[in-house]
């Protein structure tokens, strides 16, 4: 018997962050509805993925969980050129943590492709807050993403994030396959127009 679930598009979705601001266990708390609070920090990269239904289509997200680090800065850049979306995390309540929000999304602007859908997420909104909900609203407006506070402990904003990233990038997908189809129909009425030129002059020649 076959158990390999069908799906309509799979996209690929990578959480970008400073070290030890909660990547892993946001992910965990979406793909496996779990949360705990001692994850080892991530070495290198790392995915899960699960599979959704949205506007009657079946997608299958692959989470990406990166590190980090700065040693890990190269390897997680070579992943950039084919994901379709993108979730830059900063931690509420550490201070310095919202200072490298810009250079991510300029590590995003510079590598990933034209187009790519981003979101923009506090962590930890559970706990006492080192930097205000305007500051974050504030980087997202400047850069015109949608912006969330989220918590994994609590179950805060988390499917509420997933979704509409996933969301907003289906509706990209469905307007460029829209694109290529009218792109088609146009080269085929081209050469059914041509093959009619065609007969008539060959039977004006006749």
């Amino acid at each position: 018997m076959n158990n390999i679930q069908k799906f309509d598009y799979k996209f690929k979705i990578m959480i970008l962050g400073e070290s030890r601001i909660g990547k892993t266990c946001f992910i965990s708390r979406y793909t496996e509805n779990k949360f705990s609070g001692a994850y080892l920090t991530t070495v290198g990269i790392d995915f899960q993925t699960k599979i959704v239904t949205l506007n009657n289509k079946t997608i299958k997200l692959q989470i990406w969980d990166t590190a980090g680090q700065e040693r890990f800065r190269n390897i997680t850049k070579n992943y950039f050129q084919t994901s379709h979306g993108f979730i830059v995390a900063y931690d509420i309540s550490e201070n310095e943590s919202i200072k490298y929000v810009k250079n991510w999304l300029n590590e995003i602007n510079i590598n990933a492709p034209k187009n790519v859908k981003v979101i923009l997420i506090g962590t930890k909104c559970d706990l006492e807050r080192k930097i205000s909900k305007e500051e974050g609203e504030k980087i997202a407006q400047e850069n015109n993403i949608k912006f969330f506070e989220t918590s994994a402990k609590d179950n805060i904003n988390v499917e509420e994030t997933f979704e509409s990233l996933t969301l907003d990038i289906l509706k990209y997908m469905e307007e460029e396959e829209k694109i290529d189809e009218n792109s088609k129909s146009v080269v085929i009425d081209r050469e059914s127009v041509k093959e009619k030129e065609k007969k008539e002059k060959k039977k004006k020649c006749c």
